[in-house]
């Protein structure tokens, strides 16, 4: 469980006025060019990724070391960035209520997925979804409906979240 009085679980600081109105016209000519890069990482990945499934095949034990592999290279850049801010973040800066309300809904969400479906037992969540109310929050909200930090990624509470459900449905759930 983290030290809730430990500054990294709480809300990010705002962006000072200035910053946010910069980054936004960076966000909408940068953003394009970093996904075209992410993706050509991604492929590339994705055929490290089939060389390494070959080695699984023949040593079963090499699994998870193949996807802390995999993890330590893709899972380092993100696909929404932190520097990138959208008009919706542009405005809502600073609102705790809408942070959190937002992040009640996807937990939720993923909630009712995990409990119907065993392969959707992960939630990753970047900072920029949880910036307002802070990683703190979200765990403990996630906690509540059965979500644990994940056993093997790792989490970082400036930059992303990384839970995994334990699989029970919640007592007094109904479809």
């Amino acid at each position: 469980m983290p030290d809730y009085d430990d500054p990294a679980w709480r809300p990010l600081p705002l962006r000072p006025a200035v910053l946010r109105w910069v980054l936004l016209p960076l966000t909408v000519l940068f953003l394009p060019l970093w996904w075209v890069v992410w993706l050509c990482l991604a492929l590339f990945f994705l055929g490290v990724a089939g060389v390494a499934q070959l080695i699984v095949y023949v040593v079963p034990r090499a699994e998870n070391g193949a996807v802390r592999v995999l993890d330590a290279t893709l899972g380092q850049v993100p696909l929404v960035p932190l520097w990138c801010v959208t008009p919706v973040a542009l405005f809502r800066e600073g609102d705790t209520a809408y942070y959190r309300a937002r992040v009640a809904r996807r937990i939720e969400k993923q909630t009712r997925r995990a409990e119907n479906s065993p392969l959707q037992r992960d939630l990753e969540l970047g900072a920029h979804y949880f910036r307002g109310a802070g990683a703190g929050y979200v765990l403990q909200v996630a906690s509540e409906q059965g979500w644990n930090a994940h056993p093997v990624l790792r989490s970082h509470p400036r930059r992303r979240l990384r839970l995994r459900h334990n699989g029970r449905p919640r007592a007094g759930f109904t479809n």
